[in-house]
């Protein structure tokens, strides 16, 4: 039998694959495009899935008492790495202004 958190882990793991296939889609058709079934535009069903990856993540953390489910300061470092990376991106020529 599963317990909780193996459960809330799928479900962590499904989400990212949501994410994933979100992106996916924005990066083909474009960040405003709307989908023809749903009519949202692909940045909204990006935000969706982010929130949904949010949400059960914070369960995961209420599950183990963790009180701070997302550190701003851990949030602040990643921009700043891939802000670095993009800088450097830029150098190689392979990202545009």
């Amino acid at each position: 039998m599963m317990e909780v958190k193996d459960y809330l882990l799928a479900c962590l793991s499904e989400e990212s694959g949501e994410i994933a296939q979100a992106v996916g889609k924005a990066h083909r058709f474009g960040l405003l495009d709307k989908n023809p079934v749903s009519g949202l535009t692909n940045w909204v069903e990006l935000r969706g899935e982010v929130h949904d990856l949010i949400a059960v993540y914070e369960m995961l953390c209420d599950k183990f008492d963790q009180a701070e489910a997302l550190d701003r300061k851990l949030i602040e470092v990643k921009k700043e790495r891939v802000t670095d990376y993009m800088v450097y991106s830029h150098g190689l020529g392979r990202l545009a202004s």
